[in-house]
């Protein structure tokens, strides 16, 4: 019996074995503040390689239930795991759906709001860290185009900002689109009133 003879209950569990991970990324990229910190995976992608069927099964474990880091500037558009310079192939990013980006309050994104929603709107997983060069440097406009995503499955905001924005920002990016999720201004960042999808992305 060949591993294609296995059920295809069986040959998924036996694939996330092997190609799923649940371990806490440190990534090294430039965006970076810290010295890099490699995290070992444990996974065994080489299994991809023995026939088309395998891969086509696996493939879709592999970069649809891991998640991914958007590219700080690109955002989804280039993906990686660990290190910028060696980014996921062309052909599997529509495969990605859960994904992890570092922003920095203390520059200016490369990025609008337009972007960012056609990034993320409807992605099963989006986790947010937030970061600055010194205590208190910056603003959260840095964060005005994650106000407009929506219908994130799992959104997690985290790093340099107050728990009650982030978990606000959260509610944002998890509510459906056109639902108003609260105000703004009662927590003092903006001058935006009611904020909705068709307020912030255009």
């Amino acid at each position: 019996m060949s591993f294609l003879d296995l059920p295809p209950e069986i040959r998924n569990q036996i694939l996330r074995l092997l190609l799923t991970h649940d371990t806490p990324l440190k990534i090294h990229h430039f965006a970076s503040l810290t010295p890099p910190t490699s995290t070992p995976l444990n996974l065994t992608p080489n299994i991809l390689l023995a026939n088309r069927a395998t891969y086509n099964e696996g493939r879709t474990i592999l970069y649809g239930e891991n998640k991914f880091q958007a590219h700080p500037m690109l955002l989804s558009r280039t993906t990686f795991a660990l290190c910028a310079r060696r980014p996921v192939s062309p052909n599997c990013l529509t495969f990605i759906r859960r994904f992890h980006i570092r922003v920095r309050l203390d520059s200016d994104p490369f990025y609008d709001a337009q972007m960012v929603h056609e990034a993320f709107d409807g992605v099963e997983e989006l986790e947010v860290e937030v970061f600055r060069a010194s205590f208190e440097a910056g603003c959260y406009r840095a964060l005005d185009g994650y106000v407009g995503v929506r219908r994130v499955r799992k959104a997690r905001v985290h790093g340099s900002i107050e728990p009650e924005f982030a978990r606000w920002l959260e509610r944002c990016m998890m509510s459906k689109r056109g639902e108003k999720v609260g105000e703004w201004e009662e927590l003092g960042f903006s001058t935006l009133e009611l904020v909705e999808m068709d307020t912030v992305v255009r």
